[in-house]
């Protein structure tokens, strides 16, 4: 029986780049506290911290494939699906949970998170064991392009189409009365699994002694990705004037305006995947150039850092949820975070989530984070159905509250009060 893989045979570029994604989580979500402040500083915030999900979608495919490469087994695929059943099941209560003031009461365990997604595309490990990364590489493309440019240029009108949209495309004309349900799930699974392919194709290298020569044309590709997506987003303000000339409201020239916008992300665009996308790339590809021999060289040390987040990348996001999107709401100072404060808070909460996920690496406490599918054991095959069945149950009882949200919204499952200080002046609860 194949082993997985250990702790001296991670990738460092990719647990890097995850744990720089974990911080940009950040910066998106401390743009809350921003709207009133400032909203154009929030949406500025915002769109920086949309570096984030692309790429911890594609770090996840990346590991996915590598580890698939690795060993092409049954048993390496049924791990990949635990920890994918697990981030769905445990995983969506841990972060949900976080979202209970910050979203309309009774509705925080309807909404779709990112670890929702990367745990539903875990799940398809083991249809992607023979997969060749030149042919996963095509396909996630196709997929993300497609899907992106159909979703821009799709109004569903029926129920059933627009809960398809919300749930798929992330297409929310205003049927969807909770918009964080909505999710790209088909343009999320193109990002992954051009992870996958990256994955596979650094294996390959390793194996063949070619790992130099592909971190440059890594560095390479996502540096022209990330320069021919602004040249298009700059090319968009002078066409943009011939096209309003021919513009009308849901017509091709607004499909071609919203392709070319970066900072579009429900559903992402072509310009977006290419341009964060192209960060993460770049950056796997400058990583892997370092010379890691030499463990004084400041980006090294750097990158070490990042990496010890990246490799307990769920209990950071956990950890990041309830200190950025509860904590300051729960305790009442969510008052205090200001355009001056909110830097300050973010480091404080940056720097707990690194001592969480330090702490977490010395524990080995990733084992932990399974529902008990290990190979070989005998009760691997009973309990495959079990963990699947309850991963669609929730997801079936998300979908009905959802189609019956008109009914329901507001007051249910309002098993949590609504912000206890909305903007009041800040103070400790409890205390004047």
């Amino acid at each position: 029986m194949t082993r997985p893989l250990d702790d001296n045979e991670r990738l460092l570029p990719v647990d890097a780049v995850r744990g720089i994604a974990m911080f940009f989580i950040g910066v998106s979500h401390i743009s809350f506290y921003l709207i009133n402040d400032s909203g154009i500083l929030a949406t500025h915030a915002r769109a920086i911290g949309f570096v984030a999900t692309p790429n911890f979608l594609l770090m996840s495919g990346l590991a996915c494939g590598y580890q698939l490469a690795h060993a092409p087994t049954t048993g390496t695929a049924l791990r990949i699906v635990d920890r994918g059943l697990f981030a769905l099941l445990v995983g969506h209560l841990l972060v949900t949970a976080s979202l209970v003031y910050v979203v309309p009461p009774g509705t925080a365990f309807e909404h779709i998170v990112i670890t929702d997604s990367i745990g539903a595309l875990l799940c398809m490990a083991p249809l992607l064991k023979h997969a060749s990364a030149q042919r996963l590489l095509w396909v996630g493309g196709t997929v993300f392009s497609l899907s992106s440019l159909f979703a821009l240029s799709w109004h569903p009108t029926t129920g059933a189409q627009i809960l398809l949209g919300a749930l798929l495309l992330s297409v929310n004309d205003g049927g969807m009365p909770d918009i964080g349900w909505t999710s790209p799930t088909l343009p999320y699974m193109g990002i992954f699994l051009v992870g996958v392919g990256l994955g596979r194709l650094i294996y390959d290298c390793r194996r063949e002694g070619r790992v130099a020569a592909l971190s440059v044309r890594l560095a390479v590709a996502g540096s022209v990705a990330v320069v021919a997506a602004l040249a298009v987003n700059v090319g968009r303000h002078f066409v943009k004037p011939l096209l309003m000339s021919h513009f009308a409201p849901k017509n091709w020239a607004d499909v071609v305006l919203t392709t070319i916008n970066i900072r579009h992300d429900a559903p992402p665009t072509l310009t977006y995947g290419l341009f964060y996308g192209g960060i993460g790339v770049a950056l796997v590809g400058f990583l892997g150039m370092l010379p890691r021999r030499d463990p004084d060289t400041f980006l090294v040390r750097m990158a070490r850092l990042a990496a010890v987040v990246g490799q307990a990348s769920f209990v950071s996001y956990v950890a990041q949820q309830w200190l950025i999107d509860f904590v300051p709401i729960w305790v009442g100072f969510d008052s205090w975070l200001t355009p001056a404060t909110c830097p300050l808070y973010l480091v404080v909460t940056t720097v707990i989530m690194f001592w969480v996920a330090r702490a977490w690496g010395s524990w080995q406490a990733n084992r932990y984070m399974t529902l008990g599918l290990k190979p070989g054991s005998q009760w691997a095959d009973s309990r495959v159905p079990l963990f699947v069945g309850a991963a669609l149950l929730v997801v079936f009882l998300n979908v009905m509250a959802l189609v019956n949200a008109p009914r329901l919204t507001p007051g249910k499952l309002a098993l949590v009060p609504p912000n206890p200080y909305p903007w009041a002046p800040a103070k400790v609860a409890g205390l004047q």
